[in-house]
């Protein structure tokens, strides 16, 4: 049976440093883990992850890209504070230092350019002001470079990340798109269906072992059991809800269809709540992500995915 190998990663800003780390020392134990992959996929920072890996970057490599722009792309001026109310009227951050953290990992590479080395990848993004049969309207979008009308060969992985990581509130939209995470946070359910496209991966389902990683799971909770609310009691919570409250549906989808032998998520709880804009806890990140058991892991790959 030739298997068809996916490896997905959910969004969650800074947080994918922790993601960064946990498969570098996944890597380092089971070297051939991503020497033969299908299918990346990935959210926001996943995305970032997911074409970087696609483009031939190492893990290690994604891990020094977070402790080196991360502070950079999280951080704005008093300027920018005042003029943006703190975030209520505008982005609390602007996409410099984004951009130049996306240009210097993926360049001017293509996605025509990433399929001609067999290397096929899906980014999810949410476009503002799109088409649907025939009409305006805003609507997902799955950015892939699979062959058919339907694929974006001619797009820059540039461009995708920076659609796929602007995040609403704390990013502008880029090129009309903002992050993939509104629709789909965790991207495995997406992979698993494009992989299984006639049209486009066009996979059996028994040969398909999908692998997902989450960006460390920040358990909330809203007390209460009758909350009243309205637009401005809903503001806070609506983006953490929205971002990351989908997860554990396309976990369970994933799960119910692939069952435990072909589909494994990793998505540890986080000892202590970091939010995904918090870069004065990259050094608990990285501790955490090391204190994580592996092993399960591991073994798990080891012995489906391989």
């Amino acid at each position: 049976m030739a298997k068809f190998r996916i490896i997905s990663f959910d969004g969650g800003g800074i947080r994918g440093l922790y993601t960064a780390v946990l498969l570098n020392r996944i890597a380092s134990d089971v070297p051939e883990f991503l020497q033969d992959i299908h299918l990346y996929a990935g959210t926001s920072t996943g995305g970032l992850l997911a074409l970087g890996l696609a483009a031939g970057r190492s893990p290690q490599d994604a891990v020094q890209l977070y402790q080196q722009y991360g502070p950079q792309i999280f951080s704005r001026s008093w300027w920018r504070k005042l003029s943006s109310l703190w975030g209520l009227i505008r982005a609390k951050y602007d996409n410099v230092a984004l951009r130049e953290a996306v240009t210097s990992e993926l360049g001017e590479q293509t996605m025509e350019g990433l399929a001609q080395q067999g290397r096929h990848v899906l980014i999810s993004g949410f476009e503002l002001d799109g088409v649907v049969n025939g009409r305006r309207s805003w609507k997902p979008k799955f950015f892939h470079n699979f062959p058919g009308p339907t694929g974006d060969a001619a797009e820059l992985l540039a461009d995708v990340a920076l659609r796929t990581s602007a995040a609403p509130t704390y990013f502008p939209s880029y090129q009309g798109f903002v992050d993939g995470g509104v629709v789909a946070n965790s991207p495995s359910m997406a992979a698993l269906s494009q992989a299984m496209d006639q049209a486009t991966g066009n996979q059996q389902l028994a040969d398909i072992r999908l692998v997902s990683f989450g960006t460390g799971k920040v358990l909330r909770f809203i007390t209460g059991t009758r909350n009243d609310w309205g637009a401005l009691q809903w503001a806070g919570p609506a983006i953490p809800v929205l971002l990351e409250g989908s997860m554990d549906v396309q976990n369970y989808e994933c799960g119910r269809i692939l069952g435990s032998s072909q589909y494994y998520r990793l998505a540890e709880p986080l000892p202590e709540p970091i939010e995904l804009d918090d870069v004065s806890k990259m050094d608990r990140l990285v501790q955490f992500a090391n204190e994580v058991d592996i092993g399960p892991t591991v073994a798990w790959i080891k012995a489906n995915f391989l």
